[in-house]
């Protein structure tokens, strides 16, 4: 009885998780100029009217350039400081480490009010860097925490032979510990960029006419002119995830094929 109660509930998760694709993936081959079903008619006109309007086209090339920048600048800060928080013995670690944590548990919206006296105050209001910090510190507790976890797996005696052997600091990080770490830098990179290019609360705060995102246009688009662009944007970033999640499955095989490796060394 139990048994069957689990798959009824694990079914309808299923459903209620892939009928919204199926339904955003129907409205975007609609004929009407609304968010309707398609009956009889389908057409691909919105794909196309999508990547031939300048506004929708370049949102979506800022969204993507705004998600490399801040997943790159999270990673920029991120692996040191899960390298510093693990290996050395430094003060206050339990609190800076809670610091770090931080916007996981503050609502994004608090920080965006918060920075943007700080942003108006150094002349950054209303630009792409804006933005990019914010998401940069929305994502750098994921970032951090996978790489903390991966570094604490990796046996600290690897780093003090090669040190031992004669190799720097330096040479041991760039030559042993990175090579380690590159599955995890790509399934920690993968979510920070997920989930910067779809971050909407912060981007609707603080993103303008200059620097609009593809979600602040979806969402104004939804409230004011809905039409099946919006359908069509929403595909193209579950395509964008879809590639994301085959990423981190593939970092993730790779990431368990080296840690069984460290394992036997």
């Amino acid at each position: 009885m139990k048994t069957t109660l689990v798959r009824i509930l694990l079914l309808t998760i299923l459903v209620s998780l892939i009928l919204p694709i199926i339904i955003s993936l129907s409205i975007a081959f609609s004929p009407d100029s609304f968010l309707t079903i398609p009956t009889n008619n389908w057409t691909s006109k919105w794909f196309y009217d999508f990547f031939y309007q300048t506004r929708w086209i370049e949102a979506f090339l800022r969204s993507l350039i705004m998600a490399i920048l801040s997943t790159f600048l999270s990673l920029t800060f991120g692996m040191p400081l899960a390298y510093a928080m693990t290996r050395l013995n430094i003060p206050w670690k339990k609190l800076i480490h809670g610091t770090i944590l931080l916007p996981l548990i503050i609502p994004p919206i608090i920080i965006g009010m918060g920075a943007l006296p700080l942003f108006y105050a150094i002349r950054l209001n209303g630009t792409t860097f804006e933005v990019v910090l914010i998401h940069s510190c929305l994502i750098l507790p994921i970032i951090y925490l996978i790489l903390k976890n991966k570094i604490q797996n990796i046996s600290p005696e690897i780093e003090n032979v090669a040190m031992g052997l004669g190799a720097g600091l330096f040479e041991t990080l760039w030559y042993i510990t990175l090579p380690l770490l590159y599955p995890a830098i790509a399934i920690s990179g993968i979510c920070g960029f997920a989930i910067s290019i779809n971050e909407t609360m912060v981007a609707l705060f603080m993103a303008g006419p200059t620097n609009e995102t593809i979600s602040t246009i979806t969402w104004s688009q939804l409230k004011e002119a809905p039409t099946p662009l919006i359908a069509v944007a929403s595909i193209i970033n579950l395509i964008i995830i879809l590639i994301g999640t085959i990423a981190i499955k593939f970092a993730s095989i790779t990431f368990s094929y080296n840690n069984n490796r460290t394992n036997r060394i």
